[in-house]
């Protein structure tokens, strides 16, 4: 039986007919549960998580690029961003 029979008898004047329910009590139902498409866009970093903060600093381009281009070279994979912490906080411990 179509799902809009009773949508259809009604259009038509006619009363709808009772639902017949063999196939729920005869067979068991098994519930599986629906598997998630994967997520769409970028993975969750830095901008997501709540320790961190975009800020702003002025560099010279000469400067940038010099450590995009040594941070490139390095087998770590190091992010400027990662840079930037680890110097900041050896500055901060120098000056205690």
């Amino acid at each position: 039986m179509s799902k809009f029979k009773s949508l259809l008898d009604a259009a038509k004047g006619k009363e709808p007919e009772p639902e017949k329910h063999e196939l729920e009590v005869n067979q068991p139902q098994l519930v599986a549960e629906p598997e998630q498409p994967p997520k769409r866009g970028r993975p969750k970093g830095k901008r997501s998580h709540p320790d961190y903060e975009q800020v702003t600093a002025y560099i010279r381009k000469d400067t940038h690029r010099a450590a995009k281009i040594a941070l490139l070279s390095e087998s770590e994979g190091r992010e400027f961003s990662e840079l930037v912490q680890e110097l900041l906080e050896q500055w901060l411990k120098a000056r205690t």
